[in-house]
């Protein structure tokens, strides 16, 4: 059986560490995860997946996570433009 997408959840100054471009690709793998782990095929495996990531967007981790890439992606582009 193929798991499903996860991803890490990044630290505010491991976001800071980032490119803009790599933001991007990282703001893209959030937004790819499954909305609910109850709405998805893996419903009844879920507690056999590793818990230091995040599977589904109704992780309680996801918003924050996703506000604070959304935040650094801002700080990054408005830095670039204030050039």
């Amino acid at each position: 059986m193929i798991q499903p997408r996860r991803i890490r959840a990044l630290t505010c100054t491991e976001l800071q560490q980032l490119t803009v471009e790599r933001l991007l690709a990282y703001r893209k793998q959030a937004l790819c995860l499954e909305n609910t782990w109850a709405a998805s095929d893996y419903a009844d495996t879920a507690h056999t997946l590793d818990t230091t990531y995040i599977w589904f967007k109704d992780d309680p981790r996801w918003q924050p996570l996703y506000n604070s890439i959304l935040d650094e992606l801002g700080r990054k582009q408005y830095a670039s433009d204030a050039e």
